[in-house]
């Protein structure tokens, strides 16, 4: 038989998969790898499916999305983000925030061109960048986690076509700044680059923090790609719905690779997200106050049992360094899970500079992270 493709037999398996493989049949297995919220998602959200369902709405949507969530998101991305935009040119509705990566990476790039971006990072930008043959750059985060930006600029070459940032981070816990924010944008407006944006966990800041859009940025607009989705806010991972938020040339170019790939999105679903974003978005501040209550107590447990570790300011997510254990995150994953039943995910599939660092999901009941902590504590006792 012929050679089948090599850029998908080069790509890893998940490892996140992996550990629900070796959780499978375990009862006693405590999660803290998926990057899912833990809450209900809200009613309105699934009542204005099932109401489209009963409507029979059940044919192919329009490839962009329906006219009623275009708007809906137009008025979102105005008042939240500060993105002027129209509907009909400038907002694409997508299948997720994973598809919103892929339709970025198909309008913008060709074979040979670079993409630059700190690291680690969420993993699918660097294996959907192998698909369509881009160079991933990777710029290796400071101790604490924040952006190299200088390192950044120097980075720059007559090949680079993009910066993409992700803030706050999977699976840093990063959030940008103003300051920073503005250093980047300067950069890409410098060398006349694209800035992806993935803003997909926007909700999720901590310290009094303020999430800012950087396509609301003056002369930010033209050159930026605002990656997001319905998943985190509303706790609604299995809708399966993202958007698009770019320049109409570009929004044409991805309205073009869904007609001959997905040929749009789930249509009732549509229906269940004109609903969510309708409600007001304090309905979220004392899930926030539960995230950030788990967070601070994730933090210090870790510091507690000897990780090294920077509290992160964003996201549901914490990467400890295992550097005072002097291991690597593939061991202590599979070992944790065989010996204790906690999963965590290696830090190697974020990217060349965090083998010695974990993911943790923080997005999980007290109880099973008292009890994860508890568990953890007890192995690195008995291992190191």
């Amino acid at each position: 038989m012929k050679e089948l493709s090599k850029k998908v037999i080069e790509a890893p398996k998940s490892k996140i998969r992996e550990l629900f493989d070796l959780a499978a049949g375990r009862s006693d297995v405590i999660s803290l790898g998926i990057g899912q919220p833990d809450f209900p998602t809200p009613e309105p959200a699934i009542l204005g499916t099932i109401d489209a369902l009963n409507r029979n709405i059940t044919t192919y949507a329009p490839t962009r999305g329906v006219p009623e969530l275009l708007k809906a998101l137009e008025s979102k991305v105005k008042k939240n983000n500060k993105i002027e935009t129209h509907w009909n040119e400038n907002i694409i509705a997508c299948n997720g925030g994973s598809n919103a990566i892929t339709l970025a990476f198909a309008s913008l790039f060709n074979p040979g061109d670079e993409l630059v971006l700190f690291s680690p990072n969420f993993v699918s930008y660097f294996y959907c960048g192998s698909f369509f043959g881009i160079k991933i750059v990777e710029i290796k985060r400071n101790e604490d986690l924040s952006p190299d930006i200088e390192r950044l600029e120097k980075s720059i070459t007559n090949k680079t076509k993009a910066i993409l940032i992700n803030s706050p981070n999977n699976p840093t816990g990063y959030a940008l700044d103003l300051k920073q924010l503005e250093q980047i944008a300067d950069i890409a407006v410098q060398y006349d680059l694209y800035l992806i944006s993935d803003e997909v966990y926007e909700n999720y800041v901590y310290n009094g923090l303020q999430h800012v859009s950087p396509a609301s940025l003056n002369g930010m607009f033209e050159r930026t790609v605002t990656l997001n989705a319905m998943s985190k806010l509303y706790s609604a991972t299995g809708f399966r719905l993202g958007y698009v938020v770019a320049p109409s040339v570009i929004v044409d170019l991805m309205e073009k690779y869904l007609q001959y790939t997905v040929a749009g999105t789930n249509h009732a679903a549509q229906y269940g997200f004109i609903e969510a974003l309708k409600m007001d978005n304090s309905f979220f501040n004392p899930i926030l106050r539960s995230f950030n209550e788990r967070r601070n107590f994730i933090y210090q447990k870790l510091q507690e049992i000897g990780f090294e570790v920077q509290k992160p300011l964003g996201a549901f997510y914490i990467m400890p360094s295992l550097k005072p254990f002097g291991t690597s995150g593939s061991e202590f994953s599979m070992n944790i899970m065989k010996n204790e039943g906690v999963a965590v995910v290696p830090g190697d599939i974020f990217g060349s500079y965090s083998n010695d660092r974990l993911r943790l999901s923080y997005a999980t009941s007290m109880d099973k992270l008292e009890e994860a902590m508890i568990r953890m504590e007890k192995f690195v006792k008995k291992s190191y």
